[in-house]
């Protein structure tokens, strides 16, 4: 999770998370296919417009999507059922109603992603629990051991390289995987606990105890434009659903 220099980088986290959530609720309940795929062009673009996206950037985290896309659509087309028969072929039965489904299940898919990705692309990870802290309200104590975790997943993605290269220096070849993710998950998982100990025991040696009241160096409020972000989104789904229901 990081930021850039876009207007929704500027926006509350929280609200932000918020309006994209709601959006997502919406999407569970809509049942056009043609509702759908509009909410998810809207999220395209709000992140080229808004979110600072680029075509390559899009094509390249969409991209993986579009093969469950294929699929989902596929398997709800080919073996869904229906009285509308279009095709019919051995066990493939093609039908209105298994298309309409297949559509639908494989926009919302997309749709979740696109609007998470539109979140995580614009949003700072510390500001992030900064913001749960402030304004949801979340112990600190839970925050900044969530922003600990967060932390920990780039170094053990280093240590595992590193592992690896080293048992393949050593001429280590793994008999099955069973014996390969033990030889390399007790090392991390070990590595991780003298690490949050050695975190835990700095917290406390620089006075921290999870109290709500204390100072941030970096502190997170709302403005008219979040919640403008906000009730702009709503409205512009709501009249999508309205009128193309």
């Amino acid at each position: 999770m990081k930021s850039n220099d876009s207007f929704l980088a500027s926006l509350n986290p929280s609200i932000k998370l918020l309006a994209h959530m709601l959006i997502m609720f919406m999407l569970m309940a809509i049942t056009n296919p043609k509702v759908t795929f509009l909410i998810w062009l809207l999220a395209v673009c709000i992140g080229i417009f808004l979110g600072g996206w680029r075509w390559t950037y899009l094509c390249k985290r969409l991209l993986p999507y579009l093969g469950f896309f294929v699929l989902v659509f596929w398997m709800m087309a080919a073996f869904g059922e229906g009285e509308e028969t279009i095709w019919k072929w051995a066990w493939f039965h093609f039908t209105m109603e298994g298309i309409n489904h297949g559509l639908i299940i494989a926009l919302r898919m997309l749709g979740f992603v696109t609007y998470g990705l539109l979140f995580t692309s614009t949003t700072y990870l510390t500001l992030f629990v900064m913001s749960l802290i402030h304004q949801c309200r979340l112990s600190p104590k839970w925050a900044y051991g969530l922003l600990a975790g967060f932390r920990f997943i780039p170094l053990f993605q280093s240590e595992f390289n590193q592992m690896k290269i080293a048992h393949k220096v050593r001429g280590y070849k793994a008999k099955n995987i069973w014996k390969a993710f033990m030889r390399y998950s007790l090392p991390l998982f070990t590595q991780g606990i003298r690490k949050s100990e050695r975190i835990s025991a700095a917290m406390e040696a620089r006075g921290f105890t999870g109290a709500r009241d204390r100072t941030y160096y970096q502190t997170t409020k709302t403005a008219g434009k979040d919640w403008a972000y906000l009730l702009s989104l709503l409205i512009i789904v709501t009249g999508i659903i309205i009128f193309l229901k």
